[in-house]
């Protein structure tokens, strides 16, 4: 669905770049996470998928069509919500929607079918003669969503859409978005948040200086096998601790100090099962045991502790 093969974009004379030979392929089942810091390219990246900004070099293709020789038929297939939308507050939410219907070009009856469904999908039926103004940010980022998805849009591309909502529009938010992954809209998101990421996506690109991080450029969110790490706090020998946690296979100790042990074990409850059993076999008092896969906000400070 999205093939961007190292594409650059250079902003002024001073040669900053936006793009610095990125890549990244998108299939239609997938959800992807990009997640880089502040300058990274990821609006960059987002704007010339969504035709808004001409690469400098490189190719970027979405369902199948150039972004510079076909961006007619790109806009069509594209849904695109920006990290600053823009809302006519001055309009009912009904003419809201009636005027990207228009802007769209659907014609009726698929125009009507389209703007009722989006006043469902937004829950946002009853409150149809409203004025925009008068909707909370958490209410206003659904009808942006949904004006989003006016035309049945086959990717959808977000930047920072849960920037500024509360939690509970979060987790409306993430639960839209994984209903439209399961039905079949490829998705490409650049949040901060990472942990709605790790929810919701199916795998994590990461983004610096406009180049992809990582020699595998990307991570799965939520990866089936990993390493589990361990934060143990305890009573009794420090040179009983450290011989008992290094007799485990597999084992791998990432910090100690009197009273504190931090380990890595292979990935099964079992193993973690057998540390804490020979911790307390060896006549060590075990006060905090902790286990725990190592997440996206683990592996974003291990990738970008260079880059902060």
């Amino acid at each position: 669905m999205i093939e961007i093969e190292n594409v650059h974009k250079i902003y002024d004379k001073k040669e900053k770049r936006g793009l610095n030979g990125f890549s990244l392929k998108i299939e239609a089942n997938e959800c992807v996470g990009l997640v880089g810091p502040n300058g990274a390219g990821k609006t960059t990246l987002i704007k010339a998928l969504a035709t808004l900004l001409p690469a400098d070099s490189g190719t970027v293709r979405v369902a199948g069509h150039d972004v510079s020789t076909d961006a007619a038929a790109v806009r069509a297939a594209v849904g695109y919500l920006p990290d600053v939308p823009g809302l006519y507050q001055d309009l009912r939410i009904e003419e809201f929607l009636e005027f990207f219907a228009d802007a769209f070009r659907l014609k009726e009856p698929r125009r009507r079918a389209a703007i009722e469904g989006a006043l469902e999908r937004s829950g946002l039926v009853g409150r149809r003669h409203d004025f925009v103004e008068h909707l909370s940010l958490g209410w206003k980022q659904r009808l942006m969503l949904a004006k989003t998805l006016l035309h049945e849009p086959k990717i959808l591309l977000l930047d920072e859409p849960a920037t500024g909502l509360d939690p509970l529009a979060r987790i409306t938010l993430r639960e839209q978005l994984k209903q439209l992954h399961s039905e079949g809209v490829a998705v490409l998101i650049s949040s901060h948040i990472l942990s709605d990421l790790e929810d919701v996506c199916t795998r994590i690109v990461f983004i610096a200086d406009g180049k992809n991080v990582t020699d595998a450029a990307t991570f799965a969110a939520a990866p089936a096998s990993q390493a589990i790490r361990c934060e143990i706090e305890y009573e009794g020998s420090p040179e009983t601790a450290e011989s008992t946690a290094s007799a485990l296979p597999g084992l791998k100790i990432l910090e100690k100090k009197p009273g504190l042990l931090r380990v890595e074990v292979a990935s099964t409850e079992r193993d973690t099962s057998s540390l804490l059993q020979r911790l307390l076999s060896a006549g060590l008092v075990v006060k905090y045991f902790d286990a725990r896969g190592a997440g996206l906000e683990e592996r974003y400070r291990e990738k970008f502790r260079e880059h902060s």
